[in-house]
């Protein structure tokens, strides 16, 4: 997201955490080659990477979370007894995304524990696997989405929590991500961010009242009046869940071919209507009067009133709309303590300082624009405190939004993943 503080590219613009994972095209294929890798560390059950009886089965062995049917995870070593000293001196190196983390937040923990933390940075999280499983790097803690944890546990590549580390988990984050669906007990990640996924507008270029239509998604295939100003998430998983919801699809994890043909046909004449474009940069471009309409993240609008307006007037123009839960996707990306790490009770306490309150707050309001899931920050709070107008306080989330009944992209077979990458491949040659 747009920072006037970060470093930017050659154009004048700063790659956010999503332009990383979406300008990589390739990262689910090459994910998948990783799983050849990390199939190879894997727990030694045999599994198949495609399904087990009913039980779906992910690249590394792990059978597969659900939001209606949790898998704990398995521990491939005991967790570090509680009660340690924290390790003195040296470097403590964060793998994470460019600029996705508060350079200050950084800055105070070493200095709060006496450490020089250095930021490695990954392109995509295929790559970032791709080198942690190699041993070609060395980190104390990593971030990771939430789809990819199966193959990071099988692999070993993680090590098991003592959440005695950790008590801000249970202090301060929702109750629903205390002990998440994708990693029951928090046995080896925390959360860090959340955001949903939806409809972003201009109301002085866009007529249709969107959030009254009988089914918003329509819109996208009703919107001639906006052509070359239509774009939707350059991302395989979003835009073909998009479709599908479309059509009252809400398995956004089907592995049915029919289904996936059918999304990636009726995203295919989004061509010949409107002349879409694929991005991942909304939050700069509907601020700008670049785009009118878009398929957007809650945190697009976050980000554009945060950093990118020209005039502050402009945010009484922007709107978000969300299906709501179990009717729209919902995500949250994490951390965890990587096994190669040689300061375990310094990386637990990491992931404990990111769940303060007062660095949470200040990570996502004067850095980040992601939202983390604590309980003290509130939508109404944050439009009392003039940080976003009312028009957009359905852009934060509430600890109620995510849960059991909850849309997320989770983990895939490899013929799944296989399945959407293809799909997402002919989308995107237009044919």
């Amino acid at each position: 997201m747009h920072n006037p503080r970060r470093d930017t590219t050659l154009s004048g613009r700063p790659r956010s955490r999503r332009q990383f994972l979406l300008e990589s095209g390739g990262a689910v294929a090459a994910l998948s080659g990783a799983g050849g890798l990390l199939a190879g560390c894997g727990t030694g059950t045999g599994a198949s990477t495609a399904s087990s009886g009913s039980k779906l089965v992910g690249p590394g062995g792990v059978e597969l979370s659900r939001p209606d049917h949790p898998v704990t995870l398995p521990r491939w070593e005991n967790p570090i007894e509680s009660g340690l000293a924290p390790e003195s001196g040296g470097e403590f190196t964060v793998f994470n995304y460019t600029d996705y983390i508060y350079p200050k937040v950084l800055k105070d923990f070493g200095q709060k524990y006496g450490v020089t933390v250095k930021v490695l940075p990954f392109d995509n999280i295929a790559s970032g696997i791709t080198q942690l499983a190699s041993g070609s790097i060395k980190p104390d803690v990593m971030n990771l989405t939430t789809d990819h944890l199966d193959q990071i546990v099988a692999a070993k590549l993680a090590k098991p929590l003592n959440l005695d580390y950790v008590p801000n988990l249970k202090k301060n984050v929702w109750p629903s991500l205390v002990s998440p669906f994708y990693d029951p007990e928090s046995r080896y990640t925390v959360p860090y961010t959340v955001t949903a996924t939806g409809i972003y507008w201009r109301t002085d270029q866009v007529s249709d009242d969107i959030a009254g239509m009988a089914n918003p998604w329509d819109v996208f295939w009703q919107s001639q009046a906006y052509s070359g100003n239509v774009t939707v998430l350059d991302e395989v998983r979003e835009s073909i869940a998009m479709a599908l919801l479309r059509k009252g699809h809400t398995d956004i994890n089907t592995e049915d071919p029919k289904l996936i043909d059918q999304a990636v046909s009726d995203l295919q004449q989004l061509y010949g209507i409107c002349n879409v474009r694929t991005l991942d940069t909304q939050w700069q471009k509907i601020p700008e009067n670049k785009a009118y309409l878009s398929q957007a993240w809650s945190g697009d609008p976050l980000a554009s009133v945060f950093y990118d307006l020209q005039r502050p007037s402009d945010a009484k123009l922007l709107r978000f709309w969300w299906p709501g839960k179990g009717k729209g996707p919902t995500s949250n990306d994490t951390w965890f303590v990587c096994s190669t790490t040689s300061k375990p009770v310094i990386s637990h306490l990491f992931l404990n300082y990111l769940l303060d309150n007062g660095v949470a707050y200040s990570n996502f309001v004067d850095f980040n624009g992601y939202q983390p899931p604590i309980n003290e920050i509130q939508p109404a709070e944050l439009v009392t405190k003039g940080l976003i107008p009312e028009n957009l306080a359905n852009t934060v989330l509430t600890a109620n939004d995510i849960g059991p009944t909850s849309l997320q992209e989770c983990a895939l077979t490899n013929a799944g993943q296989a399945l959407w990458q293809n799909g997402y491949s002919r989308f995107k040659s237009g044919a």
